[in-house]
C-alpha cells in the first residue's frame, strides 16, 4: 500500500482532480480507474466553498487567520486488491512466512494461515499486520477468534 499527502492550494485541487479523472480516463485496469475517480471525488468534496454564515457579534476578539487555516489536509488510501481465487497458494504463504521481498499480496484465507503461522512463531500484532498488508485489530480479532475456536 502506498500512502501519499499532498498540500495543495484549493485552486489547484480542483486541477488535480481534474487530472485524477484524466488519468482515470486512460486507466486499464477498472479497478485502478475507481480509485483514482474516489480520490478525485474525495478532493472535490473537501475543496468545496461552504456558504459562509451570517456574522455573529464576536464576545472575545477573533485571532488573525494565517494561511494554514484556508489549506484542509487531505489524505487519500486506496484499498489492497486481494486475489479472489478459491485455494489456497502456500508458495505465497511460504514468502510472506519467510519475509522474501517483494511479499505478495495474499487473499484473506491465505493472509489468515499466514497470521495462524507467525503468531505460532512468536511474531507481533503490528508486525503481522505489515507483512499481510491488514489492520493490526485485524490481526487481533483473527487471534481472538483462534483462541475462542480451540477452547470451544
Amino acid at each position: 500500500m502506498i500512502e501519499i499527502t499532498i498540500r495543495l492550494k484549493p485552486g489547484r485541487a480542483l486541477h488535480f482532480a481534474a487530472l485524477l479523472r484524466a488519468i482515470a480516463d486512460l486507466e486499464g485496469d477498472r479497478g485502478q480507474a475507481k480509485h483514482y475517480r474516489g480520490g478525485a471525488r474525495q478532493i472535490e468534496r473537501h475543496t468545496r466553498t461552504r456558504r459562509p454564515r451570517p456574522q455573529r457579534p464576536a464576545q472575545r476578539p477573533q485571532r488573525p487567520a494565517s494561511r494554514t487555516d484556508s489549506v484542509r489536509p487531505f489524505r487519500y488510501t486506496p484499498r489492497v486488491q486481494r486475489p479472489h481465487h478459491p485455494g489456497i497458494d502456500e508458495s505465497a504463504v511460504q514468502r510472506v512466512l519467510l519475509g522474501l521481498r517483494p511479499l505478495p499480496i495474499l487473499s484473506r484465507a491465505e493472509a489468515r494461515l499466514a497470521c495462524w503461522h507467525l503468531t505460532g512463531d512468536g511474531c507481533s500484532a503490528p508486525e503481522i499486520a505489515r507483512r499481510l498488508s491488514v489492520a493490526q485489530r485485524t490481526i487481533n480479532r483473527w487471534r481472538a477468534e483462534d483462541r475462542q475456536a480451540a477452547t470451544s
